[in-house]
């Protein structure tokens, strides 16, 4: 008896979910155009960047549009200015990318504000460079489940990176893995994130991202954050991956640290990075 009343219990259930179904119409008609800021401060030469355009509607197809026409500085908390130029090599690749005139690499500890002025509008961001971690080492090796059934024929080895990570304060790391100078998977789609409780004091065979053949070149890229930039990342894997399911959480904007209503991120990391050519070992 107790098990057909349970049975007609859920039953009831699942038809008071079915039977509240309700028709939403999403709004998707045209909504004001919002300034899009990517920003990179890294402690390499050449490693830096701010990329701005416009968000477009839901139904808009094509390239988002760029901004050429912005004035964009980076402050640091030395009492430095670096100005920003529009596409100075003129490549067709670079409309709406403006680079540091001269270049420069940013120093851990050092705090930097970005300050983008669009048709009389004014957007900053600040952040301080937190240190990364030195990698020690790749190895590869034969996967042998890779190797019995292949993803991509030929391409049966794994690498993996060791590194020792301090405990003494809170870390926070973006990852980026190459194959053959091209970065693996589908960034930003696949975003690849971890604080340092989750890593451990000591990384040790941790798999990237990935399968190569022998004589791929492997690389691995390691970026620090700031705790702001670890929820960026964490919002924004959340909004691609959104699976639009009955329960899943609405969409939204990922948080950001500019302001002014802009979307986007500005990102100051140091990094670290190693690679090596893959063999059977």
């Amino acid at each position: 008896m107790k098990q057909l009343y349970k049975y007609i219990l859920t039953v009831c259930a699942v038809a008071l979910v079915f039977s509240c179904e309700e028709t939403i119409t999403i709004d998707t008609s045209t909504t004001d155009s919002r300034v899009v800021i990517e920003g990179l401060v890294t402690n390499v030469a050449s490693g830096s960047y701010v990329k701005l355009s416009r968000s477009r509607n839901f139904y808009d197809n094509g390239q988002t549009d760029r901004i050429t026409d912005a004035q964009v500085t980076v402050n640091t908390s030395t009492g430095e200015q670096i100005v920003f130029i529009h596409n100075p090599s003129g490549g067709t690749d670079s409309i709406g990318y403006y680079f540091p005139n001269p270049n420069f690499a940013g120093t851990v500890g050092i705090t930097y504000t970005l300050n983008v002025e669009v048709e009389g509008e004014t957007f900053t961001a600040a952040e301080e460079m937190q240190p990364v971690t030195t990698i020690d080492s790749l190895t590869s090796k034969i996967d042998e489940d890779e190797f019995d059934d292949p993803e991509e024929p030929g391409r049966h080895f794994a690498v993996f990176f060791f590194a020792k990570e301090p405990q003494d304060r809170a870390d926070y790391y973006l990852f980026k893995f190459y194959r053959n100078g091209e970065l693996l998977l589908d960034w930003p789609t696949d975003i690849y994130i971890a604080d340092d409780e989750a890593l451990g004091e000591t990384i040790d065979d941790v798999e990237i991202a990935g399968y190569f053949k022998e004589g791929d070149n492997a690389k691995v890229e390691m970026y620090s954050l700031t705790r702001n930039g670890f929820i960026f990342y964490s919002d924004l894997s959340t909004l691609l991956n959104n699976d639009g399911g009955m329960f899943s959480p609405p969409p939204a904007n990922p948080r950001t640290n500019l302001s002014n209503g802009a979307m986007g991120y500005f990102q100051v990391s140091a990094v670290d990075a190693l690679e090596i050519t893959v063999e059977d070992n």
